[in-house]
């Protein structure tokens, strides 16, 4: 297997710094067809782009509201399973403008190589325990 962590990893900041412009056709690219979104609430399949516009303008237009500006990531781990399927995993800070804190998750995606790159296949979002 030829290490490609780098570049799984620079896909995925790519798609992170995309989805900060709240732009839903921006992101469509980022994702392999079918794609699994998977959130606390709900596990939503993804057919094709068209799908895809619809979930992400939903998503977006609530975080616009919120008063969402920019996420940070921490703690970004690729684990590259086979040549064409790894997993990335971290944890994700979501902030207002003032730099307040909107919310903080973990995440794991699931991406897999394409003719065309590294594609996410599933993106899961997670609450994180809270310490005692």
């Amino acid at each position: 297997m030829i290490d490609d962590s780098n570049n799984i990893l620079n896909t995925f900041n790519q798609y992170a710094k995309t989805f900060e412009s709240l732009n839903p056709l921006s992101v469509l690219s980022f994702y392999h067809y079918p794609a699994i979104l998977i959130s606390p609430d709900k596990v939503v399949t993804v057919k094709n782009w068209i799908e895809g516009f619809v979930v992400f303008t939903a998503v977006m237009a609530e975080l616009k509201f919120r008063g969402y500006a920019y996420s940070e990531a921490e703690s970004l781990s690729v684990d590259q399973l086979s040549d064409r399927l790894a997993t990335v995993k971290g944890i994700v800070i979501r902030f207002k403008e003032n730099r307040q804190k909107l919310e903080r998750f973990g995440l794991a995606y699931t991406m897999r190589r394409e003719n065309d790159g590294w594609k996410i296949v599933v993106g899961a979002l997670y609450e994180l325990e809270t310490s005692a």
